[in-house]
């Protein structure tokens, strides 16, 4: 069993060191968008005394977590390279600005947002044609139960696209880094065991154990048979019963789940970016922090806690101690949170200055058409950030712009070539197809050849095949039915 599934381990990307506690409240911190981080902002309220808001004069003050309610936002006059993000002197909470949420509609399937996710990775126009067949060929849970083998000989008879079991397997592998987790396995073992994987604390004790319980005890797993699962892995009854939690929280069916969250006629949004331009055409960009409230460690139990340094603890009661304890623990919590919040807000910035930085014609006025080619990749060098960090921010985040409120995910789009060699965004392309269809003679629509020609006219570097390629996923009728 172990070896069927070596092959997955290596798809995976794994750390040489498991997460902290603190790498991983950062790495959840930065994953969620405003909405559910004041969720979160608030349970930790409940549960640390130690953890509290801010009065207002606090708030003026160089400590704790927050800002002046009006701060000053970053501006992009500059490089990114000359642009420092987060100055000596800027407040460590970040940026605020009250943003009212906004009703956005969403009417895309699970197929079509993991299509959007194609521009995340550097893949040439030949693979970009075979992932889309691989997303076609998923069952509507996200699982995909038709063998490599059989979408091979279909590509090669019907679409005439050569390709090998070995290329299809690099593109699955591609695929299964696609957003949700469990996108793309062949089973629902392997569907389980990718999620684990791509969890932050993939590396803990815990997820570990859960692995183990995946590849060695899923038959048992499947039966619910945790008593043999227990006495095998020699584990105790708590272990037991915090793998069965972890295990209900995998998801068996992530093309479904993606599809309910995604089928609603609207869903309200809440941006977590706000750009915007001055009067003189400089772009500012600012963190929405909503109505999350600026954080300092309780001031009482700082002071309770240094009133005590010096003494020996020998001098202290059993009950004295452990209260110290307890609160130096809360103390340390608090101080935690804090700082994973203000490296939540450096991270964000960091990652929004790289993107405003390499997409900056459009934010200055709007023409997607002036979308440059972007991979996780390049923001990841641009920024020095983790590819994974910049997933985390790209997949759930969206920037209120002076032209309208995008999901982050919107700006990545992979590359084709103009005929004088220069890369264009396939946004680009798009636009430009449509832009030849909204002007032909109604009458006499052109085919697909024709638009090839007349693109490749406009200096794009395209066949037929792309043509039609473009042209269906943009849910653009053939010619004949376009005749008026």
């Amino acid at each position: 069993m172990a070896n069927k599934f070596s092959q997955i381990s290596t798809q995976v990307q794994t750390q040489t060191q498991a997460l902290t506690p603190q790498q991983l409240l950062v790495s959840q911190l930065t994953e969620m968008p405003v909405e559910a981080l004041y969720e979160r902002v608030d349970q930790e309220l409940k549960e640390n005394t130690a953890l509290e808001r801010e009065s207002a004069d606090f708030a003026d003050s160089e400590e704790g977590y927050g800002e002046p309610p009006v701060a000053e936002k970053a501006d992009f006059t500059d490089d990114f390279s000359e642009s420092s993000g987060l100055s000596d002197d800027a407040p460590e909470g970040g940026y605020r600005a009250e943003v009212p949420e906004t009703l956005v509609g969403e009417t895309m399937s699970f197929y079509d947002q993991l299509e959007e996710q194609i521009g995340f990775f550097h893949l040439t126009e030949h693979e970009e044609e075979m992932i889309r067949y691989l997303i076609g060929s998923l069952d509507d849970d996200g699982l995909l139960r038709t063998s490599l083998q059989q979408i091979q000989d279909e590509l090669e008879v019907y679409h005439n696209i050569n390709t090998s079991q070995a290329e299809l397997e690099r593109l699955l592998d591609t695929l299964q880094h696609f957003e949700p987790a469990g996108i793309g396995a062949r089973s629902l073992q392997e569907c389980l065991l990718l999620q684990v994987r791509r969890a932050p604390d993939h590396d803990s004790p815990l997820k570990r154990k859960l692995e183990r319980v995946l590849t060695e005890q899923f038959d048992n797993l499947m039966l619910k048979r945790w008593d043999r699962i227990g006495r095998s892995m020699h584990l105790t009854d708590a272990e037991v019963s915090r793998l069965q939690h972890e295990v209900r929280r995998l998801n068996p069916r992530p093309g479904s789940s993606m599809g309910e969250a995604l089928g609603k006629s609207l869903q309200q949004i809440t941006p977590d970016f706000i750009v915007d331009t001055d009067p003189y055409g400089q772009l500012s960009m600012s963190l929405n922090n909503g109505h999350i409230p600026a954080l300092h460690v309780s001031d009482d139990d700082i002071s309770f806690l240094q009133s005590y340094e010096g003494r020996d603890s020998k001098s202290l009661s059993r009950s004295e101690r452990e209260g110290l304890l307890y609160l130096r623990e809360r103390v340390e919590k608090a101080r935690g949170f804090i700082e994973a919040m203000q490296q939540r807000n450096r991270t964000l910035t960091q990652t929004m200055q790289a993107i405003i930085s390499m997409q900056r014609p459009f934010f200055e006025s709007g023409d997607e058409t002036l979308l440059r080619p972007m991979t996780l990749e390049d923001v990841a060098a641009k920024t020095g950030l983790h590819l994974s960090t910049i997933s985390r921010v790209s997949n759930s985040k969206w920037v209120q712009t002076p032209y309208g409120i995008y999901p982050l995910r919107w700006f990545f789009t992979s590359a084709a070539r103009r005929q004088d060699g220069d890369e264009v965004s396939v946004r680009s392309i798009k636009a430009a197809l449509q832009d030849v269809i909204d002007s032909e003679d109604k009458h006499n629509p052109l085919t697909d050849e024709a638009l090839a020609t007349e693109l490749q006219q406009r200096g794009f570097d395209v066949a037929r095949r792309t043509v039609t390629k473009y042209r269906v996923a943009m849910g653009i009728p053939v010619a004949r039915l376009r005749k008026l």
